[in-house]
């Protein structure tokens, strides 16, 4: 009789990992759908092709194949996680944690991957989405910020399910690594980085998961500032298409702005925070502005998401993974699309051509540490300014355009509440911007 029970446990254990290992393949197809989607390289023909996706129509069955996959595996896992208590279960959760993660970044790296080997083939990168539909005077702002959420919603949807997943499941693998306080913060946050090609509005979207689950000011901001400036295939396209000294530049800007800038700028904050804390816990806030930035940074507050969500099993994982993720996307990508309309307003206010001197410079610096821009997209800026002759502007330009941006400072102000801090990261980086377009006039 006990070798039946047992032989049956092992059965139903090998049946329900299993239907996670289908579950998993259902996942990459539909990911891989969506990338194909937005990239265009899986088929040799695409009825519809534009600058923001590539339509075939086997995709549309092998979305339908992988989201049906999906939604199957996941009711056979809650029937047999409501039929008995399993041993395991936390391993299991452990593992599809991981599995979801590495399939998700390795979409982001074809999401990047196929545009950067097109760009190095042809010695070009297309930013088309900057000339928002040929939408002209002050309508231009709102084209513009539409044109560039068509233009990373890839992007933007890999770091919302992502942060998803931080919310949810992942604080207790990355904890002890993004925590880290201090220098060794910087330098971790860095590294977490290096694989992560998101613009500075996409790596912002993942903040304020992070933040709610311990991740420090230092990891925070050097991953945020880290994934734009010092991606991997970011720094293959500017060794491939920039002149070669402003190729070095981008490169140990990038290192410099992640690691030693951020770095410097949550030391001074934390010491003015301490220097403050007295006088601020005396003062009430009142009036009209703190109750609005209070309902503002109370959007980030999203751990009421996750609170009442139990992940015991790997059935509840994928659930809570995916609501959560729902619930950011609600409120994360209507914010980036409002202050992206602002920046992108901001912008257009300034000059519209940097000529080559000091006010070119800090024009540069100031308004393309506001600017949005996707992840390359800062380098055929720079290169029409290089053939113009503006030299320290397009230097400028390859420091802060993709460092940080306005929808970045709201998003991270917001989830970190803390908007002092915020606002000296962006005037440390326009200054280091400053510098780097002087040394180039």
């Amino acid at each position: 009789m006990n070798g039946d029970v047992t032989g049956s446990a092992r059965a139903a254990a090998t049946a329900y990992r299993a239907w996670l290992v289908a579950f998993a393949l259902s996942l990459s197809l539909t990911l891989l759908t969506l990338v194909d989607f937005r990239r265009g390289f899986l088929f040799a023909a695409y009825p519809v092709r534009s600058l923001f996706y590539a339509f075939n129509p086997l995709q549309a069955a092998m979305l339908a194949v992988g989201v049906a996959g999906m939604f199957v595996c996941y009711r056979a896992l809650r029937r047999s996680d409501a039929a008995a208590a399993r041993p395991g279960a936390s391993n299991d959760i452990r593992v599809l944690s991981f599995i979801i993660l590495a399939l998700l970044v390795c979409d982001l790296f074809a999401y990047r991957g196929v545009p950067a080997a097109r760009s190095i083939a042809s010695g070009r990168v297309n930013v088309d989405w900057l000339n928002a539909f040929g939408v002209t005077a002050w309508w231009k702002p709102i084209a513009q910020a539409s044109t560039y959420l068509l233009n990373v919603w890839h992007a933007t949807m890999l770091g919302i399910l992502i942060s998803g997943l931080a919310l949810t499941a992942l604080p207790a693998y990355w904890r002890p690594y993004v925590a880290q306080p201090g220098f060794k913060g910087s330098l971790v946050g860095a590294l977490f980085a290096l694989p992560q090609p998101f613009c500075s509005c996409c790596s912002s979207v993942m903040a304020p998961s992070f933040v709610r689950r311990g991740a420090s000011t230092n990891f925070l901001l050097s991953f945020v500032v880290g994934a734009p400036m010092l991606n991997i295939t970011t720094i293959i396209l500017a060794v491939a298409l920039l002149p070669a000294r402003f190729a070095a530049l981008r490169i140990v800007a990038g290192v410099g702005v992640t690691v030693l800038v951020t770095y410097l700028v949550a030391v001074a904050a934390d010491r003015w925070g301490l220097a403050r804390s007295e006088v601020v816990s005396l003062t009430p806030r009142r009036g009209w502005t703190q109750r609005m930035v209070g309902r503002y940074t109370g959007l980030f507050d999203l751990d009421r998401i996750a609170r009442d969500r139990a992940v015991d099993t790997p059935s509840q994982l994928i659930g809570a993974w995916l609501y959560a993720s729902g619930r950011i996307a609600l409120v994360l990508v209507p914010t980036l699309w409002t202050w992206s309309i602002v920046a992108a307003a901001v912008f257009q206010a300034l000059p519209g051509a940097f000529a080559n001197n000091l006010n070119g410079v800090a024009a540069a610096a100031v308004g393309g540490t506001l600017f949005m821009i996707s992840t390359w997209s800062e380098i055929p800026m720079a290169l029409q300014l290089i053939q113009r002759g503006s030299t320290g502007p397009a230097a400028a330009l390859l420091v802060v355009l993709p460092a940080i941006s306005l929808p970045c400072m709201m998003l991270l102000g917001g989830a970190l509440q803390r908007f002092r801090l915020v606002a000296s990261l962006s005037a440390a980086v326009m200054v280091v911007g400053m510098a780097a377009g002087v040394m180039f006039l």
